[in-house]
C-alpha cells in the first residue's frame, strides 16, 4: 500500500523542523525580558481573566488585539513566556505560508519558495518572534485578509459569518500598528473599484470604516507606539542586523532602501492589481509614521516576495541554454542573502546565551531584583509597565503625569515604592524635575543609559512620648 504525504503534513514537518531548529539553536531567550510591551499588556489580560485576578485593562488600557491571538496561551499556559514564544514562532510559519500562497499564485512556484525560505531565517524575523513583536501577527492578518475576502465574494452573503470574521480581522489589524490601517483601506478601495454584489459593497464600506473608527477610539490610538518619526533608513539598518544592541548600519540601510525603491516602482502595478499587495503597499507608506521593526518586516517581505520573481525573470532572459545560465544569478545572489542571514542569527544567538540585554531591559532586571525580596513592600510604577510586572512579579503600574511640584507629587505617588522611567526621554523630563526637587525623599538606586531607579524612603515615624 502507498501512502501519499499531503501538502498540510509537510507543511506541519517544515514547521516542526525550523521550530526546534530555532529553539535548538539559541535563537529564543526564555527569560521575560526583550519583550514587546503591547505583547505583554496582551499576555497579562489573558493571564488575568483565567487565575481571575485584577483585570489589567483598567491600570494599563485596552491592549491591541493581539491579545485575541494569545487567548489559547491563557487557556492552557497561563504564566508561560516559553509558550508565549513557541506560539508566536507557529503564528510566524502560518504567516509565511499564507505569504508563500500569495506568491505562488501570482509568481509561480519557485519565486514563492525561494523568498518564503529566506524569510524564515531572516534575522528580523528571529528577533520579532523573541520580542513577540507585532510583525507576525500584522503579516498574519494580513494574509487571513486577503484569504477571508476570497471566502466573503464567494458566500455571496451580505451578512455572513465571514463579514464578520472580516471585520474582526479589520480591528485586530488596525490595533496593532499604524500600517495596519491598509487593510481595511485596501478592502474599500477593492470593493468599490471591483464590487462583486451591490449590498457586499455596502456592507464592506460601512462595516471597515465603522469598526476602524471604532477601534482608534477605544485605544486612543496606538499608545505603545514610542518610534513616531523615526529614521527609516536607520531602522532598516538595524533591523537587518539581526543584533538590536548595535548602533545602526547607514550603508546596510541604504542599500536596502534602494532595493526597496526599486521594487516598488517596478511591480507598482502588480501591487497595487491585488489585494494583498496592496495592503504591503499601503502598509509601508502609512507605517512610515513610525517606522520600526513591524514597519521594517513589510519592507523585507515586499523587497523579498517581489523582488526574487524579478531577479528570476532578468537572470532567465539572460540566458537560456543551460540551468546554470538560467538561475546562476539567483544561485550567487540567494547564497549571499542566506549567509549573510546565517550570520547575523549566529551573532543573536551569541547575544541571547550571553544574557546580554537592551539598556531598558537592564533596568527593568535591576528593579525585578528589589522586587525578588517579598518581605518587603513593592510597588512600582513605570515607564514599561507590562514588561516590568512580568518581570517582577509583583505590583507595577504605569507612571503617573507630571504634579506642579515635587510635595504634590510625592501625594500622588503614596504607596509607590518605585519609580523607573528615562529622564532623558522628553515625554518623562517634568517628572524628572519633579523627583528632583524631593531631595531627601527619594533614594537613587540605579542611573544608566536605559533610565533610573528612584525608591521613594518610607516617611519617618513620629517619636513615642
Amino acid at each position: 500500500m502507498q501512502y501519499r504525504i499531503s501538502g498540510r503534513h509537510l507543511s506541519l514537518l517544515a514547521m516542526i523542523i525550523w521550530g526546534g531548529a530555532i529553539l535548538a539553536l539559541g535563537l529564543v531567550r526564555f527569560e521575560p525580558y526583550g519583550l514587546d510591551e503591547g505583547a505583554a499588556r496582551g499576555l497579562l489580560l489573558n493571564w488575568s481573566v483565567v487565575d481571575n485576578i485584577a483585570s489589567p485593562i483598567v491600570i494599563f488600557g485596552l491592549p491591541d488585539f493581539r491579545a485575541l491571538f494569545f487567548v489559547p496561551l491563557g487557556l492552557y499556559w497561563s504564566g508561560s513566556i516559553i509558550a508565549a514564544k513557541v506560539y508566536t514562532l507557529m503564528m510566524a510559519f502560518s504567516a509565511i505560508l499564507l505569504l508563500y500562497s500569495w506568491s505562488r499564485r501570482t509568481s509561480g512556484i519557485e519565486a514563492a519558495l525561494i523568498p518564503s525560505t529566506l524569510l524564515a531565517i531572516s534575522p528580523l524575523m528571529i528577533t520579532q518572534i523573541d520580542a513577540i513583536g507585532a510583525g507576525p501577527y500584522l503579516l498574519l492578518t494580513f494574509g487571513l485578509g486577503a484569504w477571508l475576502d476570497k471566502t466573503y465574494r464567494a458566500a455571496q452573503r451580505p451578512l455572513s459569518g465571514w463579514y464578520f470574521l472580516q471585520l474582526l480581522a479589520i480591528g485586530t489589524s488596525v490595533t496593532l500598528h499604524p500600517a495596519g490601517l491598509a487593510y481595511p483601506l485596501a478592502l474599500m478601495w477593492r470593493w468599490y473599484k471591483d464590487p462583486a454584489d451591490t449590498r457586499q459593497k455596502r456592507h464592506v464600506l460601512i462595516g471597515a470604516t465603522l469598526i476602524t473608527a471604532l477601534v482608534l477610539i477605544m485605544r486612543l490610538g496606538w499608545p505603545d507606539i514610542t518610534t513616531w518619526w523615526s529614521n527609516p533608513i536607520a531602522t532598516l539598518g538595524l533591523a537587518n542586523l539581526g543584533n538590536p544592541l548595535e548602533e545602526p548600519s547607514w550603508a546596510t540601510g541604504t542599500v536596502f532602501a534602494a532595493l526597496l525603491l526599486l521594487v516598488l516602482w517596478l511591480e507598482r502595478r502588480t501591487l497595487l492589481g491585488d489585494l494583498m499587495g496592496s495592503m504591503l503597499l499601503l502598509g509601508l507608506l502609512i507605517g512610515l509614521a513610525a517606522a520600526d521593526a513591524t514597519w521594517a518586516m513589510l519592507a523585507l517581505v515586499l523587497v523579498l516576495y517581489r523582488g526574487v520573481p524579478r531577479l528570476i525573470a532578468a537572470n532567465q532572459a539572460l540566458n537560456k541554454s543551460s540551468l546554470m545560465g538560467r538561475y546562476g544569478l539567483v544561485m550567487i545572489v540567494m547564497v549571499v542573502i542566506s549567509t549573510t542571514f546565517m550570520l547575523a542569527d549566529k551573532s543573536y544567538a551569541r547575544i541571547v546565551k550571553d544574557g546580554e540585554l537592551s539598556p531598558e531591559d537592564q533596568l527593568i532586571k535591576l528593579l525585578a531584583m528589589e522586587a525578588s525580596d517579598t518581605k518587603q513592600p513593592f510597588r512600582a510604577a513605570s515607564q514599561w509597565p507590562a514588561r516590568s510586572m512580568i518581570a517582577c512579579k509583583r505590583d507595577v503600574l504605569p507612571l503617573p503625569p507630571p504634579a506642579k511640584d515635587g510635595e504634590t507629587l510625592l501625594r500622588t505617588i503614596k504607596g509607590i515604592t518605585h519609580l523607573t522611567f528615562n529622564p532623558y526621554n522628553p515625554a518623562y523630563r517634568e517628572l524628572g524635575r519633579n523627583i528632583a526637587q524631593l531631595g531627601a525623599a527619594t533614594q537613587t538606586l540605579a542611573l544608566q543609559q536605559g533610565g533610573v531607579i528612584i525608591k521613594i524612603r518610607p516617611a519617618s515615624k513620629p517619636a513615642t512620648q
